[in-house]
């Protein structure tokens, strides 16, 4: 059992149109942070079904089960983002999701599996890892091809932490196997991260 924290509004409740979105992390034995961020009431004010998966992180509710590694987190996702779809709480095709760091790589991974599964997606990880060792759990090699893959927005940016051709390389793999749709775009934005450990801006 994956527990998973859904916030809506009550007096959106009731309508026919319920998108959701769904977060997770699961990594480094830390908690998914479901403080609240002002942006939210917004989503909440048009429908919007928020839904936060504690999927398992390798030091937290999962010790016993190390050796399968982060793959463990990935499935809790897709459960918890089927169980959305089927009990009607999120409208099938309005589903997202969303992840940041390991999180990202969490969510990333679930398209993968179930593409089908995820109308967008907004993820933050760094892709290259997996794609340079063929031998890890989680890498390109998973991507299924010739489906319709969700919108998905991958931002990048020039700090000293992960190169900016990392998620290029990533998007660039995905269009070259996957379907293109128009109205499920796979965007990439490059920015100038103006912080100290910058090795671009260094003098």
């Amino acid at each position: 059992m994956v527990p998973l924290t859904v916030v809506y509004s009550r007096a959106q409740r009731e309508g026919n149109r319920k998108p959701g979105l769904l977060h997770a992390h699961g990594a480094y034995g830390e908690m998914l942070d479901k403080r609240w961020l002002s942006e939210l009431k917004s989503l909440l004010g048009r429908g919007w079904v928020l839904a936060y998966a504690d999927v398992r992180s390798r030091w937290r509710w999962k010790r016993k089960e190390v050796a399968q590694r982060n793959y463990n987190s990935v499935k809790d996702y897709i459960h918890c983002a089927k169980f959305l779809v089927e009990n009607n709480i999120v409208q099938e095709n309005k589903l997202a999701g969303r992840g940041y760091s390991a999180g990202g790589l969490v969510v990333t991974s679930a398209i993968n599996h179930c593409p089908d599964l995820f109308q967008s997606a907004v993820t933050f990880l760094d892709p290259t890892h997996t794609l340079i060792h063929p031998n890890a759990t989680l890498n390109g090699s998973r991507l299924r091809r010739d489906v319709l893959y969700p919108a998905v927005l991958v931002t990048s940016s020039f700090n000293t932490r992960f190169g900016v051709w990392e998620a290029g390389k990533w998007v660039a793999r995905v269009r070259d196997n996957t379907f293109n749709d128009p109205e499920r775009p796979l965007l990439l934005n490059l920015t100038i991260d103006i912080v100290e450990e910058n090795r671009f801006l260094q003098t």
